[in-house]
């Protein structure tokens, strides 16, 4: 069966543009990426979405740099940090934003010019103002790291702290204190690691932890885990077996209203590794369910990930499409809820070969995806595009639905995710005098997607900033 896009929809969506560069000067911003956008009640419907750009100034780099994008604002703003060092460069990523435009992510802690490492922040939704959160101790000289990486609704963030060795912690919304989180043993000498990469509504956070049995100092590997709301316990979620020392690897990355999270974990038998498989754990207990595949070597060996999970349950992520023990790249996937099959979704052309790439990144309720695909034409790579996937799994260019003159400006190479107001945020390639005069650049974009026929873009979606392989670990 045929996976190609189909005509051009016939609906123009106003792009809203994230920090912009100058290259004559060497002034403002590039290589920005935006996260999963909202629409808080305050902006009325215009979609708000939170990132991060490189900043310049005179063609000095001042380091990355949170940012917000509002359609309602005529400019992207520039999030508050903790401070610069003496030359005035500074780090600052916005990770997420909830429904009420209250931001995460980190900052860079700077002391009379001094980096105090890297502090986890919040923004709230009516400044720019860093506030610092709580961490789990510092050394001597005052430094130490944090990060924020997930917020619910209700303000509740999720991320790490350090404090012998990276330790999974919660900030409650009406405070800064940093809670930390159960972990799944230490070595010896108390090291130990642990992170949260999501929260639901409820509070319940899941992420990963390194097993260590009985204070040894080897890592038995990271394994997936739940930590419910009421509590600080971790809960090891199931794997796909281990290897015959009894190693094996495995990590939640999203988790819904429900309580159902996916991720991946790596199957073994014995010695003998067949892939990281996606998986699916239910709420009421910790089995993990392989969710299908699209084929694998003549040896049993493929790859594949869930990256996102809606609140019906539906799952999408991307695994490597086999064809008679062949390769044919990446391919975006879903799996429904009531079951593990993997259903490929549509791409924009093949190679020769039959070789192409794409990744489904976020879903929304209505089990519309977005993500990207490498574009061919008569076999010819013309390089990522940012594409919706509705009901129907055909993949849509989303530079189609962009005005004439904007499509000169602008290639739409990746989006990242979707919201309950049809906001769709991502980056691509632009070029500011659309004539390749100017050098093109990286930059964030904010679009409104219409709701052509097959591409239902109606309820809250999310994102995960997880999505990629784990490089295991010794």
């Amino acid at each position: 069966m045929a996976l190609l896009v189909t005509a051009p929809v016939a609906h123009a969506a106003p792009i809203y543009g994230g920090p912009t560069y100058d290259s004559a000067t060497g002034t403002g911003y590039r290589s920005s990426a935006l996260s999963v956008p909202v629409a808080p009640g305050s902006t009325a419907g215009n979609g708000t979405a939170v990132g991060y750009a490189d900043k310049y100034s005179g063609g000095t780099d001042l380091g990355t740099r949170a940012v917000r994008l509002d359609a309602s604002a005529a400019v992207a703003t520039e999030l508050g940090h903790l401070g610069t060092d003496s030359s005035g460069s500074t780090d600052s990523y916005a990770y997420a934003v909830n429904p009420a435009g209250t931001a995460v992510g980190f900052a860079t802690k700077y002391t009379g010019g001094t980096s105090r490492g890297d502090r986890a922040v919040r923004w709230d939704a009516g400044n720019t103002v860093a506030t610092e959160l709580g961490n789990l101790g510092t050394s001597s000289s005052g430094y130490t790291i944090s990060r924020a990486y997930a917020v619910n609704a209700a303000g509740t963030a999720v991320g790490y702290a350090q404090n012998l060795g990276d330790r999974a912690v919660r900030w409650d919304a009406s405070g800064t204190a940093a809670t930390e989180l159960g972990h799944l043993g230490t070595r010896d000498d108390g090291v130990t690691s642990s992170r949260a990469h999501a929260v639901n509504a409820a509070g319940t956070a899941v992420g990963y932890a390194d097993k260590y049995p009985g204070g040894t100092y080897s890592s038995l590997g990271y394994r997936a885990v739940r930590w419910d709301a009421s509590s600080t316990l971790a809960t090891e979620l199931g794997n796909l077996g281990t290897r015959n020392n009894g190693t094996t690897h495995s990590v939640a990355y999203a988790v819904n209203a429900a309580g159902t999270t996916i991720g991946y974990a790596y199957k073994y038998s014995g010695d003998t590794s067949f892939g990281n498989r996606a998986v699916r754990w239910d709420a009421s207990g910790t089995a993990a369910t392989e969710l299908g595949n699209l084929g694998t070597t003549s040896g049993g060996y493929t790859l594949s990930l869930a990256c996102a999970i809606n609140t019906a349950g539906t799952a999408v992520g991307y695994a490597d499409k086999y064809s008679g023990g062949t390769d044919r790249g990446e391919r975006a996937v879903r799996w429904g809820a009531s079951g593990t099959l993997a259903t490929e979704l549509g791409n924009l052309g093949t190679s020769g070969g039959g070789i192409t790439n794409s990744r489904a990144f976020a879903v929304n309720t209505d089990g519309t995806a977005v993500g990207y695909a490498t574009k061919y034409s008569g076999g010819t790579n013309l390089g990522d595009r940012a594409v919706a996937w509705g009901a129907d799994g055909v993949a849509i260019d989303l530079n189609t639905l962009l005005p004439p003159a904007d499509q000169l400006l602008w290639t739409l190479t990746q989006a990242r995710g979707i919201s309950d107001t049809n906001w769709v945020s991502g980056f691509g390639a632009y070029d500011p005098d659309g004539a390749g005069g100017q050098a093109a650049y990286t930059r964030a974009f904010l679009i409104q997607v219409p709701e052509p026929a097959g591409l239902s873009l109606l309820a809250l979606g999310g994102v995960t900033l997880f999505c990629r392989r784990r490089t295991r670990r010794a």
